[in-house]
């Protein structure tokens, strides 16, 4: 059985068909979505010389997010990595918590991830949870299953939470994932409405006498946003 392993994809899977530019923006998002390794800045100057081999306006989005990595060093990325993804539950990485949250519910949803990881004869190495955004993006990077590309699109609203975050904290990540959303069907109106319920609400919760928060955004803030 194959392993999901963080990296870039072998150079024949890159091709200038829609389906190779959308794997290869999908496998550069998975990059530049994990945690910064030593060897980052390298896989940094891999990505710079495959922005031709995704779509423009994607290429801008992963574009602007390296011009900022270049004036970091490695530490100083990994910090602010830290304090984004892993401080801040509106920054999550794992794309059941949107939709389960921190319910009896998400085990259920991380073992249906497992089971689609199996199906297609994958699984995620590291002890990693397979429903972790940049090991999905990477799984469909490297598969181009039909299932993989599902996981992601069934998670949409989730993706868009995430984005808005980001924005909101002005967080250079904020690029990648709209990069990532570029290469993604439109929201049709079913979407965005789980979208904006996720904004103000959040995700699900079981929690008993503790008064409701909006999840980051008012509604107010919610009606400066556009989807």
């Amino acid at each position: 059985m194959s392993q999901v392993l963080t990296g870039l994809p072998p150079r024949e899977a890159l091709n200038s068909t829609e389906a190779g530019r959308s794997r290869t923006a999908q496998m550069i998002a998975s990059v530049l979505l994990d945690y910064p390794s030593e060897d980052y800045h390298n896989q940094l100057s891999i990505i710079r010389l495959e922005l031709d081999n995704v779509e423009p306006e994607v290429a801008d989005e992963f574009q602007a997010f390296l011009d900022w990595a270049d004036t970091h060093n490695l530490r100083e990325i990994e910090d602010l990595y830290v304090r984004t993804f892993d401080q801040k539950r509106k920054c999550n990485l794992y794309l059941s918590y949107y939709s389960t949250g921190d319910t009896r519910m998400r085990g259920s949803a991380i073992l249906a991830f497992q089971q689609a990881f199996e199906a297609m004869g994958w699984k995620v190495c590291g002890g990693e949870l397979p429903d972790y955004l940049p090991a999905v993006l990477e799984l469909a990077a490297r598969s181009g299953d039909e299932l993989a590309e599902h996981l992601i699109n069934i998670h949409r609203d989730g993706l868009e939470v995430l984005r808005a975050a980001l924005e909101s904290l002005q967080s250079p990540w904020s690029s990648v994932v709209s990069g990532l959303i570029l290469t993604l069907d439109p929201l049709d109106e079913k979407a965005k409405a789980a979208f904006r319920k996720l904004i103000l609400q959040g995700p699900p919760a079981e929690m008993v006498g503790v008064q409701s928060q909006p999840f980051f955004l008012t509604p107010k803030q919610l009606s400066l946003i556009h989807i």
